[in-house]
C-alpha cells in the first residue's frame, strides 16, 4: 500500500510505464516548506495563532478543480457568517485570479487582497522564493471562517507528509472528478490524509464503473452521505472563475458542501448578513 500511494503521487499509476514531470512550482513549493531541523513538510500557517476555524480544500489530482469548489464553499458559508477564501497557488496557476469584484491590491505581507460580495479573498502577491510562502493572513475575528484554497503546489506538499492541521481546523475537502483514474487518486488522497473529509466530485452523475472503481474509504463517504456531486458548468470551463455570480448548480452544490461542514464549525453570527452581488449581477 506505502508503494502504491508513493506511486500515485509521482504520477505512475494503472500501470503506465511514464511518470509525468514534476513543475518547478510543485517541487519549489516542497522543497520551500521544508525546514533544515525535521525535514517535514511545514505548513506556512503553523507559526500564526489562527482565531478562527479553516477549511481546507485540497485537489485528489491536479485539475480537479479545487478553486471552484472552494470559491462555492466560501460563497456557501458567507451567507450567514464571515468568511476570507485564502489561495495558495502560485499566481500563474491560480484559479481565483480574477475572481474577485473588487480589486484592493497587495497588503505588503506577501498577499493580494480583493473583495467578492462580503468575501475577502486573499491571494499570493507573487511566485514564492527564497523567503517561502507569506504567513497565513490571519485576522482578530474569532467568528471569521478560513477557506484555504491550497493550490496543487501545495496540495501535493501536504500529501507527501505535512502536518496540515491549523490550531482549530475543521474539515479537509478533498475535490476529484468523476473519471475512474480521478477516483482512484483521490483515494490515495483521503488515505494520505488519515482523518474525515467532505468530498466534492466533479462531474456528472457516478455511473456503475465509476462506484466500481471507488476504493474503501471514498465507498464508505458516499454512504454517509459526505460525497457532494458538483455539475460541470461550459461557460466555466471556457471563461474560468470571474467577478460574476456562480452558475446555480455550482452555487448550490457549494451550499450543500457548506452545509455538510457547518457543524463543526462555530454558531454563525445571530444576525444573517446579506451578501452583496457580485460583479455583473442583480441582487
Amino acid at each position: 500500500m506505502k508503494a502504491a500511494v508513493l506511486a500515485i503521487r509521482a504520477g505512475a499509476f494503472d500501470g503506465q510505464g511514464s511518470t509525468p514531470a514534476v513543475s518547478g512550482d510543485a517541487l519549489g513549493a516542497s522543497a520551500e516548506l521544508r525546514t533544515s531541523r525535521s525535514g517535514d513538510v511545514r505548513p506556512p500557517w503553523a507559526d500564526v495563532a489562527i482565531s478562527g476555524p479553516v477549511v481546507l480544500v485540497l485537489a485528489g489530482h491536479a485539475g480537479a478543480g479545487a478553486s471552484t469548489v472552494a470559491l462555492a464553499i466560501a460563497e456557501g458559508l458567507a451567507l450567514d457568517r464571515p468568511v476570507q477564501l485564502v489561495d495558495y497557488a502560485p499566481p500563474a496557476q491560480s484559479g481565483l485570479a480574477v475572481a474577485s469584484s473588487i480589486e484592493l491590491g497587495a497588503d505588503g505581507a506577501g498577499w493580494r487582497r480583493g473583495q467578492r460580495g462580503h468575501l475577502d479573498v486573499f491571494r499570493l502577491a507573487r511566485r514564492p522564493g527564497g523567503d517561502g510562502l507569506p504567513l497565513f493572513p490571519a485576522g482578530d475575528d474569532a467568528d471569521r471562517v478560513s477557506v484555504v484554497d491550497l493550490g496543487w503546489p501545495l496540495a501535493l506538499a501536504m500529501l507527501e507528509g505535512a502536518d496540515g492541521t491549523p490550531g482549530k481546523r475543521s474539515a479537509y475537502v478533498v475535490v476529484t472528478r468523476v473519471t475512474v483514474p480521478a477516483v482512484r487518486q483521490a483515494e490515495h488522497a483521503l488515505s494520505a490524509l488519515g482523518g474525515e473529509a467532505v468530498v466534492a466530485a466533479v462531474g456528472p452523475a457516478w455511473p456503475r464503473v465509476i462506484e466500481a472503481g471507488c476504493g474503501p474509504l471514498l465507498t464508505d463517504l458516499r454512504s454517509r452521505g459526505r460525497v457532494v456531486r458538483v455539475p460541470l458548468d461550459r461557460r466555466l470551463e471556457v471563461t474560468g472563475l470571474t467577478g460574476d455570480r456562480l452558475p446555480r448548480p455550482v452555487a448550490s452544490a457549494g451550499r450543500a458542501l457548506a452545509a455538510l461542514l457547518a457543524p463543526g464549525l462555530p454558531a454563525a453570527p445571530r444576525h444573517r448578513r446579506r451578501a452583496a452581488a457580485p460583479r455583473g449581477e442583480q441582487p
